[in-house]
């Protein structure tokens, strides 16, 4: 069974937050780029009756897809307003391989979808074959016999090269189109499903497909209704269309047998006589002695020798050949249409697929294509990766994240192989990909961050040993609302998995180090997050209350004299998967803060408030100060600050910081050629420039500086 996709208006998508317009339904398995390609196309169909179907190669994770579209609309959706749906099935080329014609897949499938009225879903994988409905064969061409005459016309729309890109007015019904185009693209063999088609041009446009059913300009027009009056084409397509001659026969029902065997098989005969057994007994040695004395005559010795000529057996056809110089003609309008849906990396790719593939390719489409291809290969990848890598759900989504960054890497793979020109969408692209690369590495979780010290109690290299990490009161009501938010209480215990790691920098992914199970419990006085243990000696117990806010550290050995001066981060895990971590700060030297880079750093244009990105929102948003706050400050700015933090910097609070730089003086004053950049900056309104290097802080409640969490450089 292909992949599919489903794309309708639904009060609730696939995606949390998606609605209206959406995906309701998918298989996992598809990539987030194909799927983003696939919700792009929207629903070109408004006619309450009938249906558009499309057929498409699309290019994602280096990999080629074909996909078989329907659109429809029908009724309302949940707001009242017209409603329309999209129904994708995707193919893989080892698929397509063993299947009819795309648009007879149309025509014979029963399951394509009208409305969507379930929850949305995620499709199971299905290994069994498409189900489809009976047929005729597509060879002879009945079904342009049938309409226009011959079948020879199927071949209209077909050359030597492949699909001839053709324009088809006036059309018959739908599924007569379908069968039209079915019987067209079987004259292709193998090559049936290089042939893009789409029954409703007017809505879906043209470009990009072979066969458009409705006006599409810059290409020859066969008008249907005057089908039957056209000339038939001539050549070896055309006959194969209307024969079926040279085309793959159906398997034969039976022996076949002549006129009078059928009419004897309709109508038994009688026993034989004793006279009928006479004469057949007579009849059968007269055979036999004709036979003996045939024997004999044929095999007396030749009379003159005879020389026989063997002749050369002639050279096989280089079908292998045939085959790649097909794809060559056809690769060129499918860079044509790749170019055309600004999907440069598919276009370059297959241009340089089919450089190596026909030596006289590149020579014949090089001036006419490649400074096209090159011109915008950088700047419009590098849009589409961005807008991609700027959603505001792509940080969370870490499988899409690693697939911008796999997707950029094969961009800069390709364009530097088409020798595309470093300019500064090429830098940005380079940037995009390390900055998905960065992002795809991280492990983000909300983080409880306390300062303290580790107080551990050591009775020899051999005997167990405890650590303590005394919490503050402010650390400890953060911990108790979380364990709130777990459900416990006096009469329920919630189960939980607990980790211990060490702490060099925030949001590091570790995939290695295992989780031990816990419970949360709360009592009168206190609550508590136990890791259990056969031994009856919790190895990490967290708790919080009226008279005591301690983690506690439980070692078999000495290892609690090896945590003084080090930072360790416990990583709470639920059952629903959720996570909460708390930060023990006891070295903060020994923290590196995280570098997002300047491009998470957004200014409004309107009020020159420099903000997070909306990628970069989740990073700021996942720390959780146990005491004060935390704000955004450019380079330069001053402790204590009384004003309060936010993670929002205004215009006013960079121009302070400006004006008091440019009248410092002494040790620590900056330079007079950095002050008067980052005026400048200011003065073009580029006010993310203007600060940099900026950070996000810990800010106690007296405004004094704290923990130093990001830079952005």
């Amino acid at each position: 069974m292909p992949l599919q996709l489903i794309f309708t208006s639904a009060p609730r998508g696939l995606v949390a937050g998606r609605s209206g317009f959406c995906t309701v339904a998918r298989h996992a398995s598809l990539s987030e780029r194909l799927t983003q390609q696939l919700e792009a196309l929207g629903t070109p169909h408004d006619d309450v009756v009938g249906a558009t179907f499309t057929f498409r190669r699309l290019e994602a994770g280096s990999q080629a897809w074909y996909v078989l579209s329907r659109f429809v609309a029908r009724g309302l959706d949940y707001s009242q307003r017209d409603n329309r749906l999209a129904h994708h099935l995707v193919f893989t080329a080892e698929e397509a391989a063993v299947l009819p014609p795309p648009a007879a897949l149309a025509l014979r499938w029963n399951g394509w979808k009208d409305a969507w009225t379930e929850e949305p879903t995620w499709l199971k994988e299905d290994a069994r074959p498409l189900p489809l409905s009976a047929h005729p064969v597509l060879t002879p061409a009945a079904g342009w016999r049938e309409f226009a005459g011959t079948g020879a016309k199927a071949a209209w729309l077909v050359n030597a090269s492949g699909a001839a890109a053709v324009s088809l007015l006036n059309p018959p019904e739908s599924a007569q189109v379908l069968r039209l185009l079915a019987e067209s693209a079987a004259l292709l063999g193998r090559a049936a499903w290089s042939a893009t088609f789409t029954t409703n041009a007017a809505k879906t446009g043209a470009d990009g497909f072979d066969w458009a059913v409705g006006p599409a300009s810059g290409r020859p027009t066969i008008d249907l209704a005057q089908a039957a009056q056209l000339a038939a084409p001539a050549g070896e397509l055309a006959r194969i269309a209307a024969t079926g001659a040279g085309a793959t026969a159906p398997a034969a029902a039976g022996p076949t047998s002549s006129a009078p065997r059928r009419a004897a098989d309709a109508h038994p005969s009688k026993p034989a006589t004793g006279t009928n057994g006479v004469t057949i007994a007579v009849v059968s040695l007269l055979v036999l002695v004709a036979g003996s004395l045939a024997f004999v005559y044929f095999n007396q010795p030749a009379k003159k020798k005879v020389v026989e000529t063997i002749q050369p057996t002639p050279p096989p056809i280089d079908s292998t050949a045939a085959d790649e110089l097909l794809k060559a003609n056809r690769a060129i309008a499918d860079v044509d249409g790749f170019m055309a849906r600004n999907d440069f990396v598919a276009a370059g790719k297959l241009w340089l697929e089919s450089c190596k593939l026909s030596p006289t390719f590149a020579a014949r489409y090089r001036d006419q294509y490649l400074p096209r291809l090159k011109a915008k290969f950088a700047e419009t990848t590098t849009a589409g990766l961005l807008a991609r890598l700027e959603s505001p759900t792509a940080t969370a989504n870490r499988k899409g994240m690693l697939e911008i960054a796999e997707d950029a890497a094969e961009a800069l793979r390709i364009g530097e192989s088409l020798e595309v020109t470093k300019d500064a969408a090429w830098e940005e692209l380079t940037r995009i990909r390390s900055r998905a690369e960065m992002v795809g590495s991280l492990d983000i979780r909300p983080i409880i961050l306390t300062q303290g010290e580790w107080l551990t109690a050591d009775l020899g290299p051999n005997s167990p040993s405890t650590a303590e990490f005394k919490l503050s009161m402010a650390a400890a009501e953060k911990i108790g609302r979380f364990i709130d938010t777990t459900g416990a209480n006096k009469n329920v215990t919630v189960n939980a998995r607990l980790r211990l790691l060490p702490l060099d920098s925030f949001h590091a992914r570790d995939e290695k180090t295992k989780y031990q199970p816990a419970e949360i419990r709360t009592g009168s006085q206190a609550n508590w997050i136990e890791a259990t243990s056969k031994s009856g000696r919790q190895p990490i117990v967290i708790g919080v209350g009226s008279r005591l806010n301690t983690i506690t550290l439980n070692f078999a050995d000495n290892s609690a004299s090896q945590l003084r001066d080090t930072n360790q981060l416990i990583e709470i895990e639920l059952a629903d998967g959720s996570r909460q971590t708390i930060a023990l700060i006891t070295n903060v030297k020994a923290l590196r803060p995280l570098n997002l880079g300047l491009a998470a750093l957004k200014s409004d244009v309107d009020t020159g408030v420099v903000h997070a990105a909306a990628w970069a929102e989740p990073i700021l948003n996942s720390f959780i100060a146990s005491s004060g706050s935390l704000g955004l400050y450019p380079a330069g700015h001053e402790f204590p600050d009384r004003d309060l933090a936010s993670t929002r910097a205004t215009k006013s609070l960079l121009e302070t910081d400006l004006v008091r730089l440019e009248r410092k003086s002494g040790p620590g004053a900056p330079s007079y050629d950095e002050v008067k950049a980052r005026r400048s900056a200011f003065t073009a309104q580029d006010f993310v420039k203007a600060g940099a290097p900026w950070s996000l802080r810990a800010v106690s409640a007296r405004g004094e500086e704290g923990l130093l969490l990001v830079e952005f450089r």
